[in-house]
């Protein structure tokens, strides 16, 4: 793989990326994504051609595209290619119509071929007694997670966090056990689930501390509304008050008289309840009614602050940034889809010229990573010097995997203005320094942290870390075959490259308000910043991938996404047509219960149930077990048929109408009310370290929280070795020593800066 323009990129030898072979065995979108992002970094994929397969390509007209370059073979072939290949990809999305070609055992798998890495994705965690199908409604609403946007009734989650997200944890969870065959020259079995990317995408919501605080009790609550608004034309904008002083220009720019309430800074407060919980609606709602948008986006950007139109899903291909970022691809026949959302780069230091420096650190931990259930990442260095939240994620999901992750902080602090829950969740397990870059000290510190890292992450805004000397260049010459990344907020060159960015903003240009918002009604803003998380996600995931070409074949890796490349992504099913008209993003229903009549939620005497009928045959059984008329085929389903079943299921007991849909061999499952039980609790997921429970200085202890999301055969962690955020400061005197500087403090960094991505 190359990538033009990138420090003298050149193609990676067959030892590293682009040598490895992976067989696709998976079904439905989860396996797709992790192909998608193994492929899109140079990895060569074969897939079993078998009857059934297309069915998923109507659900997902994006997946022909994503399967362009990988090779069709028959199942006889496999037996041979097991021999050979580095991955073997298993489970994924259960579909009636859509059985996998052959049905193996992940673990004998594993056995037989033991320097295989298998991934299998299931539905819940591994051990886990349930037996509900693998659908992403199903494991929404078995796990309670529909009732974590409203109050008092359900809805469905229209971003597919349980397929998308199981696809990102299998991509993590391949790319640690293949560095750690490097070591150790075994394979291992690696399982992920739908449960597990649920808790990708809701880190702070369960998270309950053991002395809390006002600000820790402070978090986006149940019914709440963002700032979305209806313009004078008709169209809906996105506005954020994402840095102090943020409200008082937003009045300025409209024109809304009087001074800003000086106890009302934008600052989200209960005080103000629920419905104004990010300002006043009302008053703001009032004032961008007079304006039109392509006008009052204009004055907004021009006054520094973020905002962003709310389009339909698709429509965010004809934004210039998006499309100078490189985020759409077009095929011979006019359909365009989401771009690739990681861009590796490759540098041989030996032909850059600069000195391969010290022994290469991979390598020399090896002998030390060799033991059994030693952690994937063992021995593994991050510099993380990010904010907010799609920057810190990235390193903190790699120091769940054991990686030694030092977070260096600014003498001001990490920004919180999103709330503690946000920062504490992408900070767990990290060491912490404070480093001033402006003092001579400072800089020292900074320059010998890097050479003893296998990688620097940041998300600064374009250009800011380069004028701070710690742009790609000053840090590779420091440590040349350094793994470096950079989350920006837009990506690195185009229109609104040097704009900061914001989970909400890209939530509304790439369609996922409006799809949330359903068939006629407002936008709708999920309460967890789930584009966010999805950014820190693909970081993590490019930097595994360039942490593995690093360590095979001792190149210099630098890694880019963005927050606009995530958002874009987490809608990457979809295509649009040569016309204009846009295949497979469908909005829900107008109640949010779901995206077909036939997949939907539906309100039983005693409770909620979910129904997710798939294909022809398991639908026309739906219509005949509920002594309903539907329609015989796919065509002709819409509001009608959605409440022709709903008065079927209303005046009956959830247990009578599941009864009956078991019996006719239908998909079905009743809706756990609270997630923080159904999907936290359980033997299966302690034993898994799901939940788990983490000491903490400043609140005693945090419970809700999530340890590592993967499972390996080859690593069990120990629960007792899980670290909380770190306090500022607090291991600074162990670093410097480790260091050789000495045991005082070092002062801060970076204390003028502003990320350039949210949260």
């Amino acid at each position: 793989m190359s990538t033009p323009g990138l420090r003298g990129s050149v193609d990676a030898g067959p030892a590293g990326i682009n040598g490895l072979r992976v067989l696709d065995l998976g079904t439905g979108l989860p396996t797709a994504v992790t192909v998608r992002l193994l492929a899109g970094a140079g990895a060569q994929v074969f897939r079993v051609d078998h009857p059934g397969r297309e069915v998923f390509g109507q659900l997902y007209p994006a997946l022909d595209w994503w399967n362009r370059g990988t090779r069709l073979v028959q199942a006889a072939e496999v037996a041979a290619l097991l021999e050979t290949v580095d991955v073997c990809l298993l489970g994924g999305e259960d579909h009636p119509d859509a059985v996998a070609a052959l049905q193996l055992d992940a673990a004998e798998l594993s056995h037989r071929h033991p320097r295989l890495v298998v991934l299998e994705i299931g539905g819940y965690v591994p051990g886990t007694p349930d037996t509900t199908p693998a659908t992403d409604l199903l494991v929404q609403a078995r796990t309670g997670f529909v009732f974590e946007q409203f109050n008092n009734r359900p809805v469905h989650i229209a971003f597919a966090p349980a397929l998308y997200g199981s696809g990102l944890l299998g991509a993590m969870g391949v790319w640690a056990a293949l560095l750690q065959r490097l070591r150790t020259g075994s394979g291992q079995l690696v399982r992920v689930s739908f449960q597990q990317a649920l808790a990708l995408f809701w880190q702070q919501i369960w998270l309950k501390a053991g002395q809390p605080d006002r600000d820790f009790d402070m978090f986006a609550p149940r019914d709440v509304r963002h700032l979305i608004f209806r313009c004078q034309d008709g169209d809906y904008v996105q506005l954020v008050l994402g840095v102090p002083g943020a409200l008082g220009k937003v009045h300025r720019v409209l024109g809304i008289p009087g001074e800003v309430d000086p106890q009302d800074r934008g600052v989200p407060s209960l005080s103000r309840g629920v419905e104004n919980y990010f300002a006043d609606r009302g008053l703001l709602a009032r004032y961008v009614a007079r304006r039109r948008r392509p006008e009052l986006i204009r004055a907004l950007k021009d006054a520094g602050l973020a905002a962003e139109p709310v389009l339909p899903p698709g429509e965010c291909f004809d934004d210039p940034q998006v499309v100078a970022a490189g985020l759409v691809e077009r095929s011979a026949a006019g359909w365009e889809y989401g771009g690739n959302p990681i861009n590796l780069g490759f540098t041989d230091p030996a032909s850059s010229g600069r000195s391969t420096g010290e022994p290469d650190r991979v390598t020399d931990i090896g002998a030390a990573a060799d033991a059994a259930e030693t952690a994937p990442l063992a021995g593994i260095r991050i510099v993380d010097l990010g904010n907010w939240v799609a920057g810190p994620f990235a390193s903190k999901l790699l120091a769940d995997l054991g990686a030694d992750v030092i977070s260096v902080e600014p003498p001001a602090g990490l920004s919180n203005l999103t709330g503690i829950r946000n920062a504490w969740a992408a900070n767990r397990g990290k060491r912490s320094i404070v480093v001033d870059l402006k003092s001579e000290d400072g800089q020292r510190t900074i320059r010998e942290l890097v050479r003893t890292a296998d990688a620097v992450h940041h998300n600064f805004r374009v250009g800011v870390a380069e004028g701070l000397g710690l742009g790609e260049d000053d840090l590779c010459r420091l440590r040349p075959d350094l793994v470096y990344l950079h989350t920006s907020a837009y990506g690195r060159s185009g229109p609104k490259a040097a704009d900061s960015g914001f989970d909400m903003v890209m939530q509304a240009l790439c369609g996922h308000e409006v799809r949330a918002g359903g068939e006629g009604n407002e936008p709708l803003w999920y309460r967890s910043p789930f584009i966010d998380y999805g950014a820190g996600a693909l970081g993590a995931v490019g930097l595994l991938a360039g942490l593995y070409e690093r360590a095979a074949t001792g190149r210099a890796v630098t890694v880019h996404t963005s927050l606009l490349a995530a958002a874009v992504f987490l809608r990457g099913e979809l295509a649009r047509r040569p016309d204009g008209s846009v295949a497979g993003a469908p909005l829900l229903s107008r109640d949010l219960c779901g995206l077909h009549p036939a997949e939907c939620l539906y309100q039983a005497r005693d409770g909620w149930i979910a129904v997710a009928a798939r294909g022809t045959t398991m639908r026309r059984r739906l219509g005949e077990a509920l002594d309903i008329r539907l329609p015989a085929d796919d065509a002709g389903w819409g509001p009608r048929e959605q409440e022709t079943i709903a008065a079927a299921v209303r005046p009956r007991s959830s247990g009578d109408v599941l009864a009956v849909l078991a019996a006719a061999g239908i998909w079905a499952v009743k809706c756990a009310e609270d997630a923080f039980i159904e999907l936290l609790a359980g033997e299966a997921n302690r034993q898994a370290n799901l939940v788990i429970t983490a000491p903490d200085g400043r609140y005693g202890h945090i419970t809700g929280c999530f340890g590592p999301l993967i499972s390996f055969s080859g690593w069990t962690p120990d629960p007792r070795g899980f670290r909380s955020a770190p306090l500022p400061d607090e291991h600074a005197a162990e670093i410097l020593a480790e260091l050789g500087l000495g045991s005082g403090p070092a002062a801060g960094l970076l204390n003028t800066t502003t990320p350039a991505t949210s949260h």
